[in-house]
């Protein structure tokens, strides 16, 4: 007996013994809990509870055709009959066991297999397009369909590195604890047997392995963080079977199932309705990185139109390198960027534009172009390189930045114009990066488009300089008597910032500022600061 939402308010002793319950466990539950697989009714398909059905439409439901999982993990095939109260406030639903009839029943032509086929396509119709939303989807439905862990593994444009899903609705902890020792040993998006299905191209089909047995076929460092944290009790028998997901003839991934024995154990039949729900998860995968990939290639065109046009609207060679920055950071997934040009003087690359970071002391960095470690290497090779490893930081001459700002991936490109070398263009992150072809591409090109935007900035400085004619002050390129920070903060002030901008912008007090600009006025003979920016545009200071 079912009340008006669905809820079992009674149940007599047939019932309970058909479902393996106790009247504790299944009064109270819901009919959308209980996890039955609906096969059909005698008055056509079905595909939710029959009590819900009922409810809904307020109409008896006859016949239909449910598999029910008991408790002990056998599977009991019944008939529910279901029929409403006149009030419509109760429903009765009648039971009836045929599980030792199914073999002579109207679905010996389908399988369990077929009906579970079924309902995982239903759900990747609705998935969203997008690979790990794809897995998760397929994953919980097949769990929910035939309880166990279910594993998808999907290999990413570098095929070293893999897209990990688990999902376990009865027992979440398994799956979360079969996840966590992949990431403590080291092996955050590789599962080891779905590697060698996916190297093989062959499902694998084990009816029955033990804990022991299992860690045999594992890699050193998962068996050693399982051998610390068991998984599951010793002794504990498990079935499993992986499949490879295949798109346009090639394995891509890899969909498996990891379960404990029951009494209704895996068979070589499972393995052929796996193989078939792992295809088409690989079909709609491959639909969906196809998809992604356009998306990004058409933003990332944009993202060079709008550079592109920045560099020609406007002379402000700041303004243009920010926003290059911007669509750096947005089209590439990095946490920070800077632009860094080459002082032909003293041969070294000093901050001209930066986005993202945390520290403070970022601008004080003057590093030599002839330096071994990054970006030195970049620039004197002339070629675009990237770092992964974390050990490699360690050989950096910023590394204390790197170190407070958590970067853990580092790119580089060379900004060349005319076959000229203009300095360089930086990126940083803050996680793992596994930079494709296509990464490295777009980051090339706007390299070359801020390359271009720095060589047309100084060649306008050129021609207005062409245009005055040779003014002999304008050789000098600050007063003697400055030092670098008066001359920065000089800088700031002729462009019009106030104390307190330029206190925050070079880290130091207001009062500290005051003082400096008393000593710039006094060293320039300016009497105000509209007099310094007349002096220093006419004498070229900056």
């Amino acid at each position: 007996m079912y009340d008006g939402e669905g809820s079992v308010v009674d149940a007599n002793d047939s019932a309970l013994a058909m479902l393996g319950l106790g009247a504790g466990d299944l009064i109270g539950s819901r009919a959308d809990d209980a996890g039955w697989l609906v096969i059909e009714s005698a008055d056509g398909p079905i595909t939710v509870h029959p009590v819900i059905a009922s409810l809904k439409s307020a109409q008896p439901i006859r016949g239909a055709l449910v598999r029910a999982r008991r408790p002990d993990g056998g599977d009991v095939w019944l008939q529910v009959d279901v029929v409403p109260d006149q009030g419509g406030e109760r429903v009765t639903a009648t039971l009836t066991n045929v599980t030792h009839l199914i073999s002579r029943s109207r679905v010996t032509t389908r399988s369990t297999g077929d009906h579970i086929l079924d309902e995982v396509t239903d759900q990747l119709a609705g998935a969203r397009m997008e690979p790990r939303a794809i897995l998760t989807t397929v994953t919980r439905a097949l769990s929910r369909l035939r309880p166990g862990i279910w594993i998808a593994a999907l290999m990413r444009k570098d095929p070293s590195d893999m897209l990990f899903v688990t999902a376990d609705e009865e027992h979440p902890d398994y799956a979360a604890a079969y996840e966590e020792s992949m990431r403590a040993a080291g092996r955050t998006n590789v599962a080891p047997m779905a590697s060698r299905v996916i190297e093989t191209g062959q499902p694998t089909f084990l009816p029955e392995i033990t804990i022991e047995d299992l860690k045999g076929r594992l890699n050193d460092d998962v068996r050693s963080y399982l051998e610390k944290h068991p998984w599951m009790p010793p002794g504990t028998h498990l079935a499993i079977v992986f499949a490879p997901m295949r798109a346009r003839g090639a394995p891509i991934g890899a969909l498996g199932l990891v379960e404990r024995r029951g009494s209704n154990p895996l068979t070589e039949k499972d393995v052929t309705w796996v193989q078939a729900i792992a295809d088409r998860t690989g079909l709609a995968v491959e639909n969906a990185q196809l998809y992604e990939d356009a998306v990004n290639r058409l933003e990332r065109l944009t993202a060079l139109q709008s550079v592109s046009l920045a560099v020609s609207a406007s002379p402000d060679l700041r303004l243009t390198l920010k926003v290059i920055l911007d669509h750096v950071t947005s089209q590439l997934r990095v946490d920070a960027a800077d632009v860094l040009l080459l002082d032909e003087t003293d041969n070294t690359l000093a901050l001209a534009a930066s986005t993202g970071f945390l520290a403070t002391s970022v601008p004080e960095y003057r590093l030599p172009v002839d330096d071994a470690s990054m970006p030195g290497s970049v620039v004197t090779s002339r070629r675009i390189e990237t770092v992964t490893a974390l050990s490699a930081f360690s050989q950096f001459r910023r590394r204390s930045l790197f170190a407070r700002e958590g970067f853990k991936a580092y790119g580089a490109v060379p900004l060349i114009s005319r076959g000229r070398l203009l300095g360089a263009l930086e990126v940083f992150h803050r996680s793992a990066l596994s930079p494709d072809q296509e990464w490295l591409s777009f980051l090339e090109a706007l390299g070359s488009v801020a390359a271009v935007a720095i060589d047309s900035a100084t060649m306008q400085e050129r021609l207005r300089s062409a245009r005055t004619g040779p003014v002999a002050p304008r050789q000098q390129r600050a007063p003697l008597d400055l030092s670098r920070m008066e001359t920065e903060i000089m800088r700031l002030a002729v462009e019009g910032l106030t104390n307190r901008e330029i206190a925050s912008r070079v880290h130091l007090s207001q009062n500290t500022v005051k003082f400096h600009i008393r000593q710039i006025l006094q060293k320039t003979g300016a009497s105000n600061r509209t007099e310094l920016a007349h002096e220093a545009s006419k004498q070229g200071w900056l």
